[in-house]
This record gives structure tokens, C-alpha cells and sequence, in this order.
């Protein structure tokens, strides 16, 4: 009686790893789809591989973030022949159809249901773009980035893709601005700000002026690359836009393109992101104004212990009352010796002398429902520095859009019984906007 059991749970092993070996084969290779609410869809793309007897999707999510609208994750399948794997939107669990190589299937515990229905294509032709790998040394540190090359129509036009704030890598091989403007024959230089991923250096203790040089130095990088770039411009994000325009205060960019990057001071952004920030969480009035008090002291406190003493006392109020939520863990000291390293100590600065002597195009995109970057102030700002230059400054507004772009996913009443789900997605004004103010200035023809 053992052997026969022995025998049975062998041959059920070995007839399951025939019929996962069956679905491997049929997997491994492209798929394009959706995922479907209802009446809506959002495309997506998967390249299926296999590694070391691993199989992994490559998942492009076209409508995404830039710097996670490409991401790979595994690819399981149980022994009834069930595929599941993690998105965006959470786990799918799916079923191939063998003879006309169709996967469908739905997201786990979603209601109303989210579907996810993909159709084998294929194998992509050889991409018309390469992209290498770089190292550029700036000061005592070495920057990882990679640098995106069109091979078709490609013109002598590169833009650096500046990061916000925060210490978290930034993708570079895969960030969907280089993969969209490459499309347009410009090449795209996308790096790991220093102290950020396998770059080198302190990104904790790094200033405004270390990565305006950081910067500057990258754009040397490209101007004695073999592919004799003419126009070298630049595309800050957020705290990137600060960057950006310290950059230009000791160098040139022929174009610069600003996506909810502030044209106000950091101390104004500051107060403007406190101020708004504690409408959008409903802060009572003193909650309120004990978070304006401790923004302010954050640019004006001296590093000794009564300093200390009066940034913790405020802090003490901060879970308390709610606004903790609003800040970040570089506005929070540990001790007295950390005040000096405080973000807003190391990044202080003012933007306006240098965009008012600004004389190349510059685009500023900003959203709509941003309240850490508002729209109003910062558009008031570049109107009044480009002033007597308001032929080269485009502004836009996306509509619905918060700070990154991004539109929330919820359900749109268009009137007379026609509504339709909304998915989220990064704003179609973003590349709208870029590729109308590229054309404007001559910069793709």
C-alpha cells in the first residue's frame, strides 16, 4: 500500500511539471491588454521570461508613474495551472487559454471586479534606441545613470531628468520620461542622485549646491559624448525644478521643463505647503498655526540646546494635534547636533534672480489639486519673473492632477446616464503639454 502512494505522489509531481512546463513554454515571450472595470480599460503590457528556472513579467504600465511604470515581478503557477502574479493594482489570478494563447482572469478581492485580459503577440522588433550605462564622476562621487539613445530620426537634442526630494532611488533604465521622448528622437540621461542607489556620496548630508554641481557635471558628461549634442536641456520634478535653476546659476540650459517643480523660495513653498496642507487634512485653527510656527523655526533655529529645546516642544504637539502627517523625516531632528542637517537648512534657496534672468524657453506643469506645490503662487511667480521675456515661459494646468501628476481613479458622471470609470493614471496634459512646448521652440520638428 506505501509503494502505490509513493507511486501516485510521484506521478501526480511529475505529471504536474509536465503541464507547468506546458504553460512556461506557452507564457515566455509578449503580451499586450487591459485591465477592465466595468466599461473602462487601462492597457498594459507583460514580457514573460524565465531565469534559472524562475519566470518573471516585465510589466509596462504606459500611463503610470515615470519612475515605476516599469517593473518586473514573479510569475507563479499552482498545480491546477493557475497564473498569479503582483500589479500595480494588486494580485491577479488568471488562466491561459493554450489554443488561441489569451490570459483572463481578475484581481484578488476587488468589488466591483477588476478583469485583466491579455493576447500573446509577436516577439517585439529590435528596439530603435539603445541604452548605456554610465558612470560620471562629479567632485569626490560617482553617479550610476544610463543614458537613453533614439536610433531613429535622432537628433543632436539631449534632457537631464532631475529627481525630487528624498533620499529614494530613482529608476533610471526604465523611467517612462526617457522611454517617451526618445520617441521624438531626443535622448535622455536619467541618473541616481548621489547617496541614492549605486551612486556614491551622503545623500542625507548632500546641499542644494552638491547636486546643482551634480548636475552641471552631467551636462558636461553629455556635451563631450561622441554624439556631439547641441541643445542640452533639462526636466526637474518637484524639488528638482529647485535644482535645475541652482544649476543654471553657474552653467546654461538651453530649455528647461519644470513639472510641479516651485518657482517660489523654499521658505514660501514651506508655509504655502503647511497653509494647504492643513485645509486638506482639516487641521483645527491651532493645529494649524503650531505647524506654521515650527516651519518657520525650521529655517530660523540656531544649532545650540535652547534651538533643541524649542523644535521638541513643538514636535510634542505634533501627533498630538495631526499635523505630524505633514512632515517629513528631514524635518524632524534627533538631537542638537542635527539641526544644521535639517533638509530645509541644506536646501534653502530662492529662485527668483536666476528665472528672471532666464532668456531660454521654460515650461512650468503644475496640478491642479497640488497643494504641496500650488498652482496659483507658483504661476503668479514665473509671470512676474518672465515678464519681459513671457514669449519663451509656457504654464499649464492639469486638471485634477495632485503633486505627482497623478488623477485619482473614481467613477465620471458625464450627464444623461453616461458615467464611465476613471482609473488612475498620470495626467495626459503632462505629455501633451511637453511635446506642444518642444514644438513650439523648434526643439523636434
Amino acid at each position: 500500500m506505501r509503494k502505490i502512494l509513493v507511486l501516485l505522489v510521484l506521478l501526480s509531481q511529475t505529471l504536474f511539471g509536465q503541464k507547468n512546463s506546458e504553460i512556461t513554454e506557452k507564457l515566455i515571450g509578449y503580451w499586450e491588454g487591459a485591465f477592465i472595470k466595468n466599461n473602462s480599460y487601462q492597457k498594459i503590457e507583460i514580457e514573460i521570461s524565465e531565469r534559472e528556472g524562475k519566470i518573471y513579467g516585465l510589466q509596462i504600465m504606459d500611463e503610470w508613474h515615470p519612475t515605476f511604470g516599469e517593473f518586473e515581478v514573479p510569475v507563479k503557477i499552482d498545480s491546477t495551472g493557475l497564473i498569479s502574479f503582483g500589479t500595480g493594482y494588486g494580485k491577479a489570478k488568471l488562466k491561459l487559454d493554450k489554443q488561441n494563447l489569451e490570459i483572463i482572469g481578475q484581481l484578488e478581492g476587488m468589488n466591483p471586479s477588476v478583469y485583466l485580459h491579455l493576447k500573446k503577440t509577436a516577439d517585439k522588433p529590435k528596439p530603435n534606441y539603445r541604452i548605456e550605462q554610465v558612470s560620471i564622476t562629479s567632485q569626490d562621487v560617482e553617479l550610476y545613470a544610463h543614458l537613453h539613445i533614439p536610433l531613429l530620426n535622432p537628433t543632436r537634442t539631449a534632457v537631464i531628468f532631475v529627481g525630487g526630494r528624498g533620499c529614494e532611488a530613482d529608476q533610471t533604465q526604465y523611467n517612462l520620461y526617457a522611454k517617451f521622448l526618445r520617441k521624438y528622437g531626443i535622448a535622455v540621461l536619467t541618473y541616481q542622485k548621489r547617496g541614492t542607489g549605486n551612486s556614491t556620496g551622503e545623500c542625507i548630508t548632500a546641499t542644494i549646491e552638491d547636486l546643482a554641481n551634480d548636475l552641471n557635471n552631467v551636462k558636461a558628461f553629455l556635451k563631450a559624448h561622441k554624439s556631439n549634442f547641441d541643445t542640452i536641456g533639462v526636466l526637474g520634478v518637484s524639488a528638482g525644478g529647485w535644482t535645475m535653476v541652482k544649476a543654471q546659476q553657474s552653467d546654461d540650459y538651453d530649455f528647461m521643463i519644470s513639472i510641479v517643480g516651485p518657482s517660489t523660495s523654499v521658505r514660501e513653498q514651506q508655509i504655502q505647503s503647511a497653509t494647504y496642507g492643513s485645509e486638506f487634512y482639516k487641521l483645527a485653527p491651532t493645529a494649524k498655526q503650531n505647524l506654521l510656527n515650527y516651519t518657520n523655526l525650521l529655517f530660523d533655529v540656531k544649532q545650540t540646546k535652547k534651538g533643541y529645546r524649542k523644535l521638541t516642544s513643538l514636535l510634542q504637539l505634533a501627533k498630538k494635534e495631526g499635523w505630524n502627517q505633514l512632515l517629513e523625516s528631514t524635518d524632524i531632528v534627533q538631537s542638537e547636533n542635527d539641526i544644521n542637517k535639517l533638509w530645509v537648512k541644506r536646501h534653502n534657496f530662492n529662485p527668483e534672480n536666476v528665472l528672471k534672468n532666464y532668456k531660454n524657453p521654460f515650461l512650468g506643469i503644475y496640478g491642479q489639486r497640488d497643494w504641496i506645490v500650488p498652482p496659483k503662487e507658483n504661476i503668479e511667480k514665473l509671470n512676474e519673473c518672465f515678464k519681459n521675456n513671457l514669449e519663451n515661459l509656457t504654464t499649464v494646468v492639469a486638471y485634477n492632477a495632485e503633486h505627482g501628476m497623478e488623477m485619482e481613479d473614481k467613477w465620471i458622471d458625464l450627464g444623461r446616464n453616461i458615467s464611465y470609470w476613471h482609473f488612475y493614471r498620470i495626467s495626459p496634459q503632462v505629455r501633451i503639454a511637453i511635446v506642444d512646448f518642444l514644438n513650439k521652440h523648434g526643439i523636434i520638428k
